[in-house]
């Protein structure tokens, strides 16, 4: 009896400020739908060799007892050759697989687990994609296939909070034929699965997808099965039980996507016969995800139920009080993700396997919650930083918030970021928020992170973050934190410079090593020789590289498996400090060494119509009429100086015609987008900005040093935002130039930047701008519909929207254009940009009319 009191009053005494453990899965049933099909009843579309094989093997295996123990009557497999003697098998048609997703919705509910998983062939539709059935045809297949947008419907309504989809499907599977081959619009390919339905529910749901592939090849063919099921079953089956210091019987969704993220492109590299198959790499794409169980792992989860039954007969009788009992049962059961968890879980696997009792594990338990508390002292800094936060954005937002629903949103994110439910005692408390004093919200703050104590996974700042982060989504998209670690690429950003080599990089997927995308025009790294598509294989440093202290001796990193975020921190660093690289080029037998000096890097924003032959930028993309192209990349603090410089050697060389093109640019500095503005208007207004109570400031430019002699397009789409509509739109309502292709984004908001906790940022919302003719371009500000004002519309007779398709392809062959290339550009010739050639039609119309004009006016004056 002294034991049990012993041990309750422990609880009493620390329970209060250990993080929760991890609970057993909530108590739901899998259902699980398997589609394959090998050959298809139309020629058109191609076969699969192993989709069926697949399909039967991912079946077996989840109605297996030890794996998952799925019942039949809660699983479906849908197979092209329909049912034989051992697999009762619905045939795949497109009716049957409707017919099988709507079972899903309505069987599933919120704390069921639904499986699905693909394989077959599908095709581009319109904007989106379908699944071939066995008996889709391609030509009709906008009729007779599963449309993408039919399975997204479902799983909108789908109730279940636990949703992993396994997806191989090659969407270019078909023969053409005489047809015209469907654009291919890959980044819509997929997208249904993750569908959340409705996104204020409170949690979200689950949404876990693994794709084989990117959907525009073949996933590579094994012996027996796709590498895709294969890698997926591998893992399944006990090689992805790895988190933590032993496997526990539990295959996590986490653990599978580690293990399928590691391994696929492994496989890929042995067993692919074709540069394209060892490239396959698969890929796993989350939505708001919470951690829960896809499978068992049979043999290890046999000797846990085991451990768990000595531990029942050791705790029989109330020897230990009911709280700890279920501690210690969902201990041993699952695999906790902190350390101090996992130290308690040992201490519970000793008792249970007869190893200690229960004095010994009380006090190892009270050692391991007692270093789990977090002091009050701890609790109350983050509080404190909290409300400091919280009194930044109420004193400079646009608009006035209130104290309390800022606070509730902090402890919400607080939890959210570590995939915690937020205790009864706390949620109770958050709902009064609105309601609390300074004091009270204070405690609020403070009993929250007290409630998760001490745990690696809120260190270093990750619980500012993540509470801030909470508290600042809710406001508009454009508020954020930025924490310490990315303040310095932040300010980069945005003053278009860092220190440096001058090197785009990134992994090389196949050699698992760092390949050169670009060097940047002028930087060490260009002058040195560095080339596209170079591989780095070794980086040499003989001194830190952000303070410039000298090592010992020089550090050598291999790039085999580096992240490109640590290449980064390695090549980038102080101005005047050395670093070494090795690279291996193709065509070269012996690798080169190359040893650069940092320096200050100047990222290109203002861009030409295509390198010259010295890798600088030609601006004249139509000689004989003297038309020029401009295209900004961003709007950072030296793009005005370095357009200024263009604008003028253009001038002097005669210019009688000029493109901006703002496509694709995200905005930047207010202050460079106004004085862009005003390189090319006379006096007038340029922008309107509108900060909270009613103040005003208006921005006017000046004609002294103006470019207004030559016509002028200025090229926007959805993806021109902020400072780009500053310019787009003082351009328009000047009528100094022909505003083309699609509407903008929509973004009229200022973001004013604040220093704050430990050198982090806050990004504020702080007011909105108004075009000259004081139009709204602040697309939040309304409903958001097409009939509504916001953004900027080209003028009438040039809206020219793209296919999202077509946009995709202009986005690539625009990023192929800044490209340094080491001989002849690969670039694809047979794109045609149809906005930039309406552009240039444009021009030369308007100087055609010019010249006639100017011709007849010489005649009368003769």
């Amino acid at each position: 009896m002294f034991q049990r009191v012993a041990l309750w009053a422990l609880v009493v005494f620390v329970g209060w400020a250990a993080p929760a453990l991890r609970a057993d899965e909530p108590t739901g049933r899998p259902f699980v739908l398997v589609v394959g099909i090998d050959q298809y009843k139309d020629p058109q579309i191609k076969s699969r060799p192993h989709a069926e094989a697949d399909a039967r093997a991912v079946y077996d295996f989840f109605l297996a007892k030890q794996n998952l123990g799925v019942e039949k009557d809660h699983a479906k497999l849908l197979l092209g050759s329909g049912p034989s003697k051992d697999y009762p098998a619905e045939v795949a048609t497109r009716a049957n697989i409707l017919k099988a997703f709507r079972w899903l919705e309505k069987s599933a509910k919120k704390d069921d687990l639904v499986i699905v998983a693909v394989f077959a062939n599908g095709a581009p539709l319109g904007e989106r994609s379908c699944y071939f059935a066995v008996d889709s045809t391609f030509k009709n297949r906008a009729k007779d296939a599963v449309a993408s947008g039919d399975i997204e419907h479902i799983i909108d309504k789908l109730a279940s909070h636990r949703f992993v989809a396994f997806v191989d499907v090659h969407f270019l599977g078909f023969n053409v034929g005489k047809e015209k081959a469907p654009d291919s619009n890959s980044r819509n390919f997929y997208r249904e699965f993750l569908s959340q339905g409705d996104e204020t529910k409170d949690p979200q749901p689950s949404r876990v997808l693994f794709i084989a592939n990117s959907g525009t090849k073949p996933s590579l063919d094994l012996a027996k099965h796709g590498i895709f099921a294969q890698v997926l079953l591998d893992g399944l089956q006990g090689k992805a039980d790895s988190a933590g210091y032993e496997p526990d019987g539990n295959i996590m969704v986490s653990e599978l996507a580690k293990y399928f993220r590691k391994t696929l492109p492994e496989r890929a590299q042995k067993d692919g016969t074709t540069e394209t198959q060892k490239q396959q790499k698969g890929g796993v794409v989350e939505g708001q995800t919470t951690d829960f169980v896809v499978a068992y792992h049979g043999a290890v989860r046999a000797k846990t139920q085991e451990r768990l039954k000595k531990f029942a007969a050791l705790t029989r009788g109330g020897k230990l009080d009911a709280k700890l009992v279920e501690e210690g049962r969902n201990l041993l059961s699952s695999m906790p993700k902190l350390v101090g968890q996992q130290d308690l879980r040992k201490a519970y696997q000793r008792f249970a396997d007869g190893k200690t009792d229960l004095d010994s594990l009380a006090a190892e338990r009270k050692n391991v919650l007692d270093s789990m508390v977090l002091s009050e002292t701890d609790a109350r800094r983050f509080a404190t930083t909290i409300m400091n936060a919280v009194g930044l954005v109420r004193r400079t937002y646009y608009k006035d918030v209130v104290k309390g629903p800022l606070i509730e949103n902090a402890v919400a994110g607080l939890f959210k970021g570590i995939e915690e439910k937020l205790p009864a005692h706390l949620k109770e408390q958050v709902g009064k928020a609105k309601e609390m004093t300074d004091a009270d919200l204070y405690r609020l703050l403070t009993d929250a992170r007290q409630q998760l104590g001490k745990r690696e996974d809120l260190d270093k700042g990750q619980d500012i973050t993540y509470a801030l982060n909470g508290m600042l989504a809710k406001l508009d998209r454009h508020t954020g934190y930025i924490p310490p670690e990315v303040v310095r690429r932040f300010r980069d950003d945005t003053a278009g410079s860092f220190k440096g080599i001058g090197v785009q990089i990134r992994r090389h997927d196949t050699r698992d090593q760092l390949q050169v995308v670009t060097p940047i025009f002028g930087s060490p790294a260009h002058k040195a020789g560095l080339k596209a598509n170079d591989i780095i294989t070794t980086i040499i440093s003989e001194v830190d590289p952000q303070s410039g202290a000298p090592y010992e001796k020089p550090k050598i990193t291999s790039t085999k498996g580096m992240a490109t975020e640590g290449a980064v921190k390695l090549i980038q660093g102080k101005a005047g400090t050395r670093v070494k690289l090795l690279v291996e080029r193709e065509g070269v037998k012996k690798p080169i060494e190359f040893t650069l000096i940092r320096n200050t890097i100047e990222v290109e924003s203002v861009l030409g119509y295509k390198r010259a032959k010295d890798d600088s930028w030609n601006y004249v993309i139509d000689p004989d009429n003297k038309i020029c192209y401009v295209r900004l990349t961003q709007f950072s603090e030296n793009t005005y100086s370095e357009l200024e410089k263009v604008m003028r050697d253009l001038y002097k060389a005669g210019i009688k015609g000029f493109i901006l093109d703002l496509r694709f640019n995200p905005g930047g500095v207010l202050d460079g987008s106004i004085k862009i503005a005003d390189l090319f208007i006379d006096d007038g207004l340029i922008v309107t900005v509108r900060h909270r109570g009613g103040k005003e400031t208006s921005y006017v430019g000046r004609a002294d040093g103006s470019y207004t002699t030559f016509p002028m397009v200025c090229l926007i789409n959805s993806g021109s935002a902020s400072a780009s509509e500053i310019v787009s739109a003082c351009l328009q309502d000047h009528g100094r130039a022909i505003i083309m292709g699609s509407r903008s984004f929509g973004k009229g908001s200022v973001q004013t930047i604040h220093g704050f906790d430990h050198q982090s940022i806050l990004k504020v919302t702080t007011a909105t701008f108004w075009r000259p003719n004081n139009r709204n371009l602040n697309k939040a500000s309304t409903k958001g519909r097409d009939v509504d004002e916001w953004g900027v519309t080209p003028d009438k007779d040039f809206n020219l929207k793209l296919p999202k398709k077509e946009e995709n392809d202009l986005f690539d062959h625009l990023r192929e254009s800044e490209i340094i290339r080491a001989g002849p550009s690969t670039t694809k010739s047979d794109f045609r940009d149809r906005q930039l050639d309406m552009a240039v039609d444009y021009l030369r119309g308007q100087i055609r009319t010019a010249s006639r004009r100017d011709a007849k006016r010489a005649a009368q004056n003769r």
